[in-house]
């Protein structure tokens, strides 16, 4: 009787944890009144709503209820002075507008017009990984530039209640201060710097991008670019000298001794240049400029604003100009000779090539500037000039013959390209934006790849493996190990009943599956673990791939190391515990059709976010819980995993379906050997010495057994026949053997 109350008593113990804890710490973490207060208002806790870090905390308990507006409120209520403060810092009055286009509230300093503030709820309703939409209210310059953004609601699985995760978030989204406001802008954090839930921030990003975009060009003159055009809105005041450092302007210093080397190169050096030079051979013959005219910020800064309108405002549609300047110099490049007719009014110090084009001058196609040696040279619609392909422009200077007639020659030739910055480009073509965390990981996608090919070389020849104990130990250990650090704490790719329920409802909830395919790593486990489970079962990711059962296997093994003392169940029992996980599965998967926002709260039985992907940086709540089942499991191998984790109940589940028996069974397993049975951590084989594969981790530790001719009681037995016969060599000893026996 002694014995069986004894065998009772932790059986009990477990169970009753097992419940409590599954049943009761979700909840109490809820509750705490320390979690996240850096980020949230008392009011706050039910919808994890987020004020920015900068934000200064409200005054009274009113104006803090103020600050944690729903989502259902207006726009106007949600933006308090924190949020306006926190998204747009000169701000001081907002007022909505009012038209058709996307929701949004008018942006004013000192009365002055200065941007926009909008809702990404309200503008796109884009969802997050959960699938319910979040709420980030963001702001956004008249010129499309981004001001700052936080968040005021989210379900996020992996960001509620994880303080360490939401501060990541905080960071991130600061950091889209500045950006343009469209989709694909360049710049600031990755994505991947909140680790573990990039899908959420990645989405929150996107979604503020391209609301800012939306907002701002509905209500802005913005023309719509479908092919490169040259800019001819964009303007602001710039000198020659920052003209030419950023290639608008091209520009050449002609000296003295300039001259006379061209003059040389041209066979004239025994003659005079037609333009007497003064001062020595450094002295500046002309400094010249060109440029393309019409951008505003060449033409208008170069010509001034009423030469430049009448370029781009009197003239026919289509006239291109050429800004052309002398600088200094005792050099022009005018001449006189443009006011003769004898001339034909044509300017002969100037010509200008495109390819096989050659275009020449005269008067009439010249703006004159007021004041300075500047000038526009038009080019008629029909000129087949090509503004953004490659031109250049020959000065001419003339060489005074003895006779009096005079000879030209090219004194300097100045080729121009437009910059890039001069040129409007359509809006890039993005590529799909799954694609994207691909090109970024794929250092650790190589890395979990290489991981997966050794796992899948390990289960190919398992048999040659569990022929050495030690070797299987320290391969085993080492995969684990690398599981627990590098797939669980450094990469966050545990893989949960969060991502089973997401992939299993996206095409109910309108969401297309490329959506999920933006955690690659995620992804990568899920397609092996699928492939694995069908061949094999699901012993292949519980037992090797998942990082909350690889610490707890480690942790059960330095226990058994130092002699805690291990209980398990009897059969009868542990085959009601198995139920557990089923149990949890179902309530799980119940909250999700009936109440979401509840499941995500009942998905906290699983502790892979504290433990794992949060490395217990979280409410104290959770981590008594990870801890509790952590500390049973010293006691218990693998306790939660077996009882009550709901991913592995739904392997489980599929785990009938798998086509491969791959781990080898003798007719004596069961009867009477059962040492198998007794060696197996999880006891997943039953008394007839049947694995009970829905069950089975797939450790391998029955196998190594199997293969061990000191422990197998059947090759124990061939082995010592054997040493007899060769201890006694003239004494036959004849050993009944099964074929099993010697060809395992």
């Amino acid at each position: 009787m002694m014995k069986a109350v004894n065998t009772i008593q932790p059986s009990i113990l477990i169970c009753a944890s097992l419940f409590f804890l599954a049943t009761f710490a979700p909840l109490l973490a809820q509750i705490n009144p320390e979690e996240e207060e850096f980020y949230q208002s008392p009011t706050s806790t039910e919808s994890n709503e987020i004020m920015s870090e900068d934000a200064s905390p409200p005054a009274t308990s009113e104006r803090s209820s103020e600050a944690s507006k729903r989502p259902d409120q207006s726009l106007l209520d949600r933006l308090t002075p924190e949020v306006i403060a926190a998204v747009f810092a000169r701000v001081d009055a907002v007022e909505i507008v009012v038209d058709d286009g996307p929701s949004a509230a008018a942006a004013f300093a000192s009365g002055e017009m200065v941007g926009y503030i909008f809702s990404t709820l309200d503008v796109l309703r884009a969802p997050g990984y959960s699938s319910i939409p979040f709420d980030v209210i963001a702001g956004v310059t008249l010129e499309g530039t981004i001001t700052g953004a936080v968040v005021l609601f989210h379900q996020e699985p992996y960001l509620l209640n994880d303080s360490r995760r939401t501060a990541q978030l905080i960071t991130f989204l600061t950091s889209l201060e500045g950006l343009e406001g469209r989709l694909g802008a360049e710049g600031g954090l990755k994505p991947s710097f909140v680790a573990g839930a990039t899908i959420s921030a990645r989405a929150m990003r996107n979604a503020v991008l391209e609301g800012a975009r939306m907002v701002v060009r509905y209500r802005s003159e913005e023309i719509i670019i479908t092919e490169p055009t040259v800019d001819t809105i964009n303007f602001k005041p710039l000198s020659t000298q920052d003209l030419v450092r950023d290639g608008g302007l091209a520009y050449v210093h002609i000296t003295n001794q300039d001259l006379f080397d061209a003059m040389k190169k041209a066979g004239l050096f025994n003659f005079l240049p037609q333009i007497p030079v003064s001062g020595g051979p450094g002295n500046t013959y002309i400094e010249f400029v060109i440029g393309y005219a019409n951008p505003p910020k060449i033409g208008r800064n170069g010509m001034g604003q009423e030469p430049y309108n009448k370029l781009m405002n009197e003239m026919a549609d289509g006239t291109e100009g050429v800004f052309v300047a002398t600088l200094h110099g005792v050099y022009d490049h005018r001449g006189t000779k443009f006011n003769n007719l004898s001339n034909q009014f044509r300017l002969d110090r100037i010509t200008m090539t495109q390819g096989d084009r050659i275009y020449d001058f005269v008067k009439s196609d010249v703006i004159f500037s007021l004041g300075q040696l500047a000038d526009i040279l038009m080019l008629p619609p029909d000129n087949e000039f090509d503004p953004m392909e490659p031109w250049r422009v020959d000065l001419h200077a003339f060489a005074q013959k003895p006779d009096g007639s005079s000879k030209a020659f090219i004194l300097a030739g100045l080729d121009y390209d437009l910059p890039k910055k001069y040129i409007l480009m359509p809006e890039p073509t993005r590529s799909a934006a799954w694609l994207e965390p691909w090109k970024e990981g794929q250092r650790d996608i190589a890395i979990l790849c290489g991981a997966l090919l050794l796992l899948t070389a390990i289960f190919i020849f398992q048999d040659k493996l569990n022929k050495k104990r030690s070797l299987h130990r320290l391969i085993r250990n080492g995969f684990l190990t690398f599981t627990l650090i590098w797939i669980g704490w450094i990469a966050g790719a545990q893989l949960s009943i969060v991502h089973l329920i997401n992939y299993l409802s996206a095409p109910f909830q309108n969401l297309s599956f490329t959506f999920y395919l933006t955690e690659p790593l995620i992804v990568i486990i899920s397609i092996y673990t699928a492939v694995s489970l069908i061949l094999l079962g699901r012993g292949v990711f519980c037992g090797w791939l998942c990082p909350f059962g690889a610490l707890q296997e480690l942790l059960g093994q330095a226990a058994r190391a130092i002699h805690l003392p291990q209980w398990n169940p009897s059969q009868k029992l542990q085959s009601s515990l198995w139920y557990g996980k089923y149990a949890s599965l179902a309530v799980i998967l119940f909250l999700v059709v009936v109440d979401p926002s509840s499941a995500a709260i009942a998905e906290e039985v699983e502790p892979f976010k504290t433990a794992i992907t949060a490395i217990f940086i979280r409410g104290l709540p959770y981590v008594l819980y990870a801890t509790a089942l952590l500390v049973i499991g010293l006691f218990t191998e693998r306790a939660f995993c077996r009882f009550l984790c709901p991913l592995g109940g739904a392997l489980a589940i599929f785990d009938r379906l798998h086509l491969l028996d791959r781990l080898k069974r003798r007719p004596e397993c069961g009867s009477p050997c059962h040492l198998c049975e007794h060696s197996c951590p999880v006891r997943a084989i039953e008394k007839t010495g049947k694995i009970k594969m829905a069950e089975c981790f797939q450790c391998l530790d029955c196998q190594v057994e199997y293969y061990d001719d000191h422990r197998c009681p059947p090759l124990a037995k061939i082995r010592k026949s054997l040493e007899r016969m060769s201890a006694h060599p003239s004494v036959p000893t004849l050993v009944p053997l099964k074929s099993q026996d010697l060809k395992p």
